[in-house]
């Protein structure tokens, strides 16, 4: 299996034997997926928040 996964000439510590390729992108992978979510997250707070907002400037009690 020598030479048929591509790998990158860096040394990632406590690999657990995988290509060091494969490392690599599950770390970007995941900051990708959670960033995401943290954006979307933050997106439907605030749209939220200023619902609530502008529901409560037209109500008057």
């Amino acid at each position: 299996m020598n030479g048929f996964w591509p790998s990158i000439p860096f040394y990632i510590p406590y690999s657990p034997g995988m290509p060091n390729w494969w490392d690599l992108v599950w770390w970007i992978f995941q900051l990708v997926i959670m960033s995401a979510l943290l954006l979307i997250l933050h997106l439907v707070a605030t749209r939220e928040d200023q619902v609530g907002n502008d529901e409560s400037k037209s109500d008057p009690s």
